[in-house]
């Protein structure tokens, strides 16, 4: 009985963390859409860059580096310790200082980011692809599509 109201307890305390999460981050986001969540603790460095659209989800670890604009859109799906970077180092310079620049990132709506995925700045992500766990997304992947690996490469179409 009392290991029952425990667990009852600590789901409630759960579900109530992640209303406060949600609703903390919702109003530091540039927009934040209807029905969109967030499931754990997320570092976010400039969030007025960041744009979620409705229905999507942010979970553990995700890391939002957003030196320019991070635009979500609606039904994504980035899982736990993803990282967006739209930081770069401007590595053309020989024997000078090198300064940072920044790309903007794009992922449009129906998006799943499985765990550990990287995407580098500039890159856009079309319409329903999956991005497989681990991989680094260096260029634009095209719409229905699955990609995996280092760099991410197209495996597999998706018939819709």
């Amino acid at each position: 009985m009392i290991k029952k109201l425990i667990q009852n307890f600590c789901r409630k305390f759960y579900f109530i963390q992640i209303e406060i999460r949600t609703f903390w981050w919702s109003l530091l986001f540039k927009k934040f859409g209807k029905n969109s969540k967030v499931f754990g603790r997320i570092i976010v460095y400039n969030p007025e860059n960041v744009e979620i659209g409705e229905n999507s989800t942010l979970n553990e670890g995700v890391l939002l580096n957003a030196r320019t604009s991070i635009k979500i859109g609606n039904f994504v799906h980035i899982s736990s310790f993803c990282i967006l970077n739209t930081g770069e180092l401007d590595y053309s310079k020989i024997m000078e200082k090198r300064n940072h620049r920044a790309k903007p990132i794009e992922i449009e709506d129906g998006v799943w980011m499985a765990s550990g995925v990287i995407i580098n700045p500039g890159v856009k992500i079309k319409k329903n692809s999956v991005i497989g766990a681990g991989a680094v997304v260096t260029s634009d992947i095209p719409e229905n599509s699955v990609a995996v690996g280092i760099p991410a490469r197209i495996i597999k179409k998706i018939n819709n």
